[in-house]
């Protein structure tokens, strides 16, 4: 059995020691049909994709960081 947690500041889920990162159907990457089925996880209304797939990892977590800091959803 896969253990699994996600992160609650960014979303992102680490598996096995890997991290794969959270996306919404409507905002899917333009080359999400090219990625390999097994680097992606369906699961709780969020597409997620496996960090081998990005080249600027880094930058794409920090964004998820920083869009949670600013409360968006508790705001509206």
């Amino acid at each position: 059995m896969n253990k699994y947690k996600i992160d609650k500041m960014s979303g992102v889920l680490r598996m096995n020691g890997d991290r794969y990162i959270p996306h919404q159907l409507h905002q899917l990457p333009k080359k999400y049909h090219e990625f390999d089925p097994r680097d992606i996880i369906k699961m709780r209304g969020y597409v997620y994709i496996h960090e081998c797939n990005f080249n600027n990892i880094r930058t794409i977590v920090d964004c998820l960081h920083s869009n949670r800091d600013l409360n968006y959803k508790e705001k509206r």
